[in-house]
């Protein structure tokens, strides 16, 4: 892939793959493709997480179609392969950004949650993978995906601490006003009393004042970026939030 033709985007959007069990194409190195990209994605390339984590659902039954579209992230790097974490000083305290893609995995509909936590104007902290459950409604998944972000947060709080950075209490933003109403409400209706137990751990750290959720608009949503796949002029607009450049 050394002189391969470079893309604008890891991921083509609205890309549906399909599991494939038959053994015919086996002997293509995908898992290795993966894994290789895999460490890339978690260290330092925020912008292939949510290719990557979507393409190693099918380790164990992909194609010469999966294999295609993992060369395709390997195109988008050969064509920035000069863009990285930039990090800088500024006034602007630990925050996050939690944000989810209701359903979108269309092999069992399960949602795809992702955040990412930004300080010294670069991102330190990200994630992007499937829910375990269905989600019934956006704002479960939302929900979810906000849970995920504030176990996070309480993470880094520690660690800032240990460090000598005192953080009281860390803002998460979300982009679903439904999903922010249910984590400050602790009464259980119809709507969210089959959610889990421990998806409720956010409303414990609002209580305690550990994080703070706040409402976003959704063009502003960097997270959105760790989610599903995007246009290359969405793509390069998020990547700013996240310092990469």
């Amino acid at each position: 892939m050394d002189e391969c033709k470079a893309t604008s985007t890891p991921i083509e959007p609205g890309l549906t793959l399909e599991a494939d069990k038959s053994t015919k194409d086996k002997e293509l190195p995908y898992k290795n493709l993966i894994g290789t990209l895999m460490y890339l994605a978690v260290a330092t390339r925020p912008d292939i997480m949510f290719a990557v984590s979507y393409l190693s659902q099918f380790n164990d039954s992909y194609s010469a179609e999966h294999f295609k579209s993992a060369k395709r992230v390997l195109r988008y790097l050969k064509g920035t392969s000069s863009i990285g974490l930039n990090f800088k000083r500024t006034e602007q305290e630990l925050y996050g950004m939690a944000d989810a893609d209701w359903g979108a995995c269309k092999l069992d509909r399960k949602s795809f949650s992702g955040y990412c936590f930004i300080y010294a104007g670069g991102c330190i902290s990200w994630s992007s993978r499937k829910q375990k459950s269905v989600a019934l409604s956006t704002a479960e998944a939302e929900y979810c995906a906000c849970t995920e972000a504030a176990k996070e947060a309480i993470h880094l709080k520690l660690l800032f601490n240990d460090l000598g950075i005192h953080i009281d209490c860390v803002k998460i933003s979300n982009d679903n006003q439904a999903a922010l109403k249910l984590s400050q409400n602790p009464i259980v209706s119809s709507k969210s009393k089959h959610i889990d137990l421990k998806m409720h751990y956010i409303r414990n750290c609002i209580q305690n004042k550990q994080i703070r959720l706040e409402y976003l608009e959704t063009k502003k949503m960097a997270a959105d970026l760790l989610t599903k796949g995007l246009s290359g002029p969405r793509l390069k607009e998020l990547m700013i939030h996240f310092g990469l450049a």
